[in-house]
């Protein structure tokens, strides 16, 4: 595997880091989103986070960017933050992941990103105020072929 493999269309989900059991699988969800990368030469990754929305309406996204490396395994680290002039342009999250190993004799096995998410600065206010530090853990599911 290389770091350009890591490029495509995945469906992104996070779940917060409970270590109890829980009768709601539910009630582990951080987020359920769209992430788009794209690799150029040397490892430097770029894309976009995006929320889902309703049809019609313009989705809001994070801009990605990151370095992907080589090692045993693809490794990569990722910034994501809000679009400029959106409701989310406060939005600032760190991410550290890795691409996870293939079965050899794995029937229909989708490419994985698995990981780590940080909020790395409040965001909101009042209510709603998302403080710095919340932590999660992530995968990330390969779309298309």
């Amino acid at each position: 595997m290389d770091t350009a493999d890591l490029a495509g269309t995945y469906t992104y989900r996070s779940f917060l880091d409970r270590p109890e059991p829980v009768d709601d699988f539910n009630t582990l969800r951080f987020a359920q989103l769209e992430l788009r990368l794209s690799v150029e030469p040397g490892g430097v990754v770029s894309g976009a986070l995006v929320f889902p929305t309703d049809p019609g309406e313009e989705p809001l996204a994070m801009d990605m960017t990151g370095k992907a490396t080589n090692g045993p395994g693809v490794h990569f680290t990722l910034t994501g933050r809000g679009q400029p002039d959106t409701p989310i342009s406060d939005f600032h999250y760190e991410y550290e992941g890795i691409v996870l190993p293939r079965w050899p004799t794995g029937i229909n096995q989708r490419q994985t990103l698995a990981g780590t998410v940080l909020r790395a600065a409040n965001h909101g206010s009042g209510p709603t105020l998302a403080r710095a530090g919340q932590t999660a853990s992530f995968l990330a599911v390969k779309r298309g072929a």
